[in-house]
């Protein structure tokens, strides 16, 4: 009798230790991205004690991040739950990696959880819900508001038009100096090429199977790359480089996505005045290419799968997506963020901007077949070629639209 009592009494003082039912593996691109993300693991967590969620180091960007889990899943040590570049998704889906989301779909009403049919259409393959969007964004026009108004411009009314856009880069760059008037990164792969069709309102395949770089407004697309350089004083310097002349306010404008945002403002502060404008486009009614990540589920083991969906949810859900926004400049994927965000908008314009892009988005482009990576790199390659003028923008095209068909499946 005494010994079962002091047995009680022991347990009870002992503390209780909570053993995680369900370890998910997390995978995603981008380094800088480590803190957010483990943010949201650690409040998700927090709430959800019987998960563990444990994070593999991250890619340096999508294509890596892809080419990893592909040999990854070789060797049968893909992780649960893996952001993909939303364009990369169909790389998955050929492949028979990814299963559509139906089973743990089921039974939730996606629009009442503030998921609109143009948002979750980011993360489908053949009108397949594979996927949620984790995070998306549009380009936008960063620039510099004192070199704008010495240049004889009006930083609340930047041109609209990419030839309005060309003539003002090339009267900051008149300003001398060491000033540059422009500067539209090549990217990492072939969204910012993509943005560029957007602009001139065509997908890199159009309606009738067509390459867009094999059709004049294709051609004229690319060739406002060439533009930049001829005539808006951009110059062949690496994104990073061109990044620390924008911090130093000796570059006018700069083209890249809004997820530059946050560290915009960090890495200037108020030492001059600045902001963002919606991109330009070639033709009226042109668009941007919505980019962003997918989180995709890839195990198939049942009750992981229930916690790793529940996971997704919440990181695309209004609590994790505002704080998203406000530590990159990211758009939010759920309507019950904005609310959210109200207040941060208005003391942020900045991270505005984009989200007023949404109505012209395309959704960006995933290259049928298993060489999306690969094509991306023979555009990256070709527009680097017009920056050092090795290749004319014409040069460019038909190279770009020749090597790509090789690639597409037959």
């Amino acid at each position: 009798m005494y010994r079962n009592a002091l047995l009680a009494v022991l347990a009870a003082a002992m503390p209780a230790v909570a053993q995680a039912e369900t370890d998910l593996t997390v995978f995603h691109a981008w380094p800088s991205h480590s803190t957010w993300q483990t943010e949201i693991a650690d409040r998700y967590t927090a709430r959800h004690p019987d998960v563990k969620i444990t994070f593999q180091a991250p890619s340096t960007d999508y294509d890596e991040g892809l080419v990893s889990v592909i040999r990854q899943s070789l060797s049968g040590d893909a992780p649960d739950v893996f952001m993909v570049g939303s364009h990369l998704l169909g790389n998955l889906v050929v492949r028979d990696m990814v299963r559509p989301l139906d089973d743990v779909m089921r039974g939730k009403d996606m629009a009442a959880l503030g998921y609109t049919p143009e948002v979750l259409a980011f993360t489908q393959v053949n009108g397949v819900q594979y996927g949620l969007p984790w995070t998306s964004s549009t380009p936008v026009m960063f620039y510099n508001a004192d070199l704008v108004r010495q240049a004889g411009g009006d930083p609340d009314h930047m041109p609209r038009t990419w030839d309005g856009t060309i003539a003002l880069a090339a009267k900051i760059d008149a300003l001398g100096g060491d000033v540059m008037g422009m500067y539209y990164t090549p990217g990492d792969d072939d969204w910012m090429t993509q943005n560029l069709l957007a602009s001139a309102g065509l997908a890199p395949i159009t309606e009738d199977g067509t390459i867009a770089f094999d059709t004049p407004k294709g051609r004229q697309a690319v060739g406002l790359f060439a533009r930049f350089h001829a005539e808006g004083g951009q110059t062949a310097i690496s994104n990073t480089d061109a990044r620390q002349q924008m911090y130093a306010g000796k570059l006018g404008l700069y083209f890249n996505s809004t997820a530059a945002v946050r560290a915009f403002e960090r890495e200037i502060g108020g030492r001059f005045a600045w902001g963002t404008a919606p991109m330009p486009t070639m033709v009226e009614g042109g668009g941007v290419a919505a980019g962003g990540m997918a989180a995709v589920i890839l195990t198939d083991d049942p009750e992981k799968r229930k916690a790793a969906f529940d996971y997704v949810l919440y990181g695309t859900g209004p609590e994790a997506q505002a704080l998203i926004v406000q530590n990159t400049g990211y758009m939010p994927v759920n309507e019950g963020a904005l609310p959210l965000l109200k207040d941060f908008y208005a003391e942020h314009p900045q991270f505005a901007t984009s989200a007023g892009q949404l109505d012209r988005a395309f959704p960006w482009f995933g290259w049928p077949g298993q060489n999306g990576a690969r094509i991306s790199q023979i555009v990256l390659d070709n527009m680097a070629a017009v920056a050092n003028d090795q290749e004319t923008s014409d040069e460019a095209a038909a190279a770009m639209t020749k090597e790509i068909k090789t690639q597409l499946p037959r």
